[in-house]
């Protein structure tokens, strides 16, 4: 899918790349018939104007839209916020912050809108958006006629740049550290996978169990609806009371520190420790420390990814022309004290 054009919108309503400008930009004379047959193309090429160019005349606003998902839901899209402003700050920016809805691309088209009415050079995209939804948001962002970055997902999304995260790798070498640990029933915990990103935290896993007990692995992976305490306490407790003793895992890999949270309260209401009786491995490092024990866990670096996203997209402002970049950050792995040694 190829980035939408003005000599695109003019062929395709039959008229010319002047009568474009002078309707988008609202400077100057379009009869009635061809405003009708532009209003037709837009609407169907979800053509999204920066509406600061009608008298910025070329210049610059120094602002970066940021659309996010609700910072309340998850800590991680606080933290990347704060990144992006810093950094942006740094080398002369402003951000506008949006909140989207997760999973409505119409309010995302919305925000988008929104945003470019305010002129802005350049947008940062960091909300959790299911696989169902790639080809909306590729349509959407083939639309918009000013640089957009997007952060962590969706990775499939075709002529944008993306900063994203090595979410297999992550969950590899938790499981790989779980094994050099003494540990071969390793299950798994996770939501359902509706995103690359859930995709690749269980590949991961699944690619990493393959050399240590892959029968297990495929009997013992879990999945919830979404990333909540709530739901990593009940299926823990399904899961465990269900389990028989020889077939319990001694560890297990938990796809996010909230779920993981759950996991905690699970595990304490059936009165078994952590790490004695199970070790656990968050994923995020949102709230990891602040678990009793202090949960291992893959970091997300935060700061790293915000301030690749701001260079990012300032680059491409600055040449429209360059190449569209995919930058991939790994995770980092935080041991605290969540998991114990196995004598072998």
């Amino acid at each position: 899918m190829k980035k939408v054009t003005l000599k695109m919108i003019a062929e395709e309503a039959g008229v010319s790349v002047s009568c474009v400008t002078r309707y988008v930009n609202k400077s100057g004379y379009v009869s009635a018939e061809k405003k009708k047959r532009l209003d037709a193309v837009l609407e169907r090429m979800d053509y999204i104007p920066n509406q600061q160019a009608r008298f910025l005349r070329g210049g610059r606003s120094n602002l970066i839209g940021h659309i996010h998902q609700d910072s309340d839901e998850n800590i991680f899209f606080t933290k990347m916020a704060v990144s992006i402003e810093k950094k942006s700050f740094e080398k002369g920016y402003r951000t506008i912050s949006y909140v989207q809805e997760a999973g409505n691309v119409q309010a995302l088209k919305d925000i988008i809108s929104d945003v470019c009415l305010y002129g802005v050079d350049g947008i940062i995209i960091n909300s959790g958006d299911c696989k169902e939804m790639i080809n909306d948001i590729e349509r959407i962002l083939m639309g918009v006629s000013i640089p957009v970055v997007m952060i962590e997902r969706p990775a499939d999304v075709y002529g944008i740049e993306k900063i994203l995260i090595d979410n297999e790798e992550g969950s590899y070498i938790a499981t790989k550290k779980l094994y050099n640990a003494g540990h071969k029933q390793i299950a798994f915990l996770g939501v359902k996978q509706n995103s690359a990103v859930e995709n690749e935290r269980y590949y991961g896993y699944q690619q990493a169990m393959k050399g240590i007990n892959h029968d297990y692995a495929k009997e013992h992976s879990y999945f919830v609806d979404e990333y909540s305490v709530e739901d990593g306490y009940r299926e823990t407790k399904r899961i465990l009371e269900s389990c028989g003793e020889s077939q319990r895992p001694t560890a297990i890999l938990v796809a996010s520190d909230i779920l993981a949270a759950g996991v905690y309260r699970a595990l304490m209401e059936l009165s078994i420790n952590i790490p004695e009786d199970i070790s656990i491995v968050g994923y995020d490092d949102t709230i990891a420390q602040f678990l009793s024990p202090p949960l291992s866990t893959l970091q997300l670096p935060v700061e790293e990814i915000g301030e690749a996203a701001v260079e990012t997209l300032i680059s491409k402002i600055n040449n429209p022309a360059q190449f569209v970049k995919t930058i991939k950050i790994s995770p980092v792995f935080v041991e605290r004290n969540s998991i114990k040694r196995i004598c072998p």
